[in-house]
């Protein structure tokens, strides 16, 4: 004769909403982050000498996602970019068609409050792997852009 036991079923129903609500809350913790405008920066390969950067960013398809061109070296070489916001602040640009017949894929780390992305990148051209470090920040002006006018100019 079976008793009936209803305590470990109540259990883990309760377990399997209390799993969904805390997925369904750190899905909304990584909010998208909006990537549209300017960006500057610098990338650092190793072994060589600092690159200046310039990118800018629009919507892509979906709310995560940006597009957009980036340049590096005043115009010397420009890229195609395809962007994605990843969970825990993380990105992932990838730089298609440059000029200079390089392609480079970007794992940054988005800091929301000061608009700036660090990470690392892998540069391939002509089947040679090339690694290095970068900085962008969102609409950010050259340094010392600003020192004509001291209300301006970072302290």
């Amino acid at each position: 004769m079976r008793t009936s036991d209803s305590g470990s079923g109540t259990r883990v129903a309760a377990l399997g909403i209390a799993l969904l609500a805390g997925t369904v809350a750190a899905l909304a913790q990584t909010a998208a982050f909006d990537f549209i405008g300017h960006w500057t920066g610098s990338a650092v390969q190793t072994g060589k000498s600092p690159t200046t950067l310039s990118a800018d960013f629009t919507a892509g398809t979906t709310p995560k996602t940006f597009t957009g061109t980036l340049t590096a070296n005043g115009g010397e070489s420009q890229c195609t970019v395809r962007g994605k916001q990843k969970r825990h602040q993380k990105v992932i640009i990838h730089l298609t068609g440059c000029t200079d017949g390089s392609n480079i894929v970007v794992h940054g780390k988005l800091d929301p409050t000061a608009e700036t992305i660090t990470g690392r990148f892998v540069l391939t051209k002509h089947g040679k792997v090339k690694r290095g470090t970068f900085m962008l920040a969102k609409g950010a002006s050259p340094s010392g852009a600003f020192l004509d006018d001291p209300e301006r100019s970072v302290p």
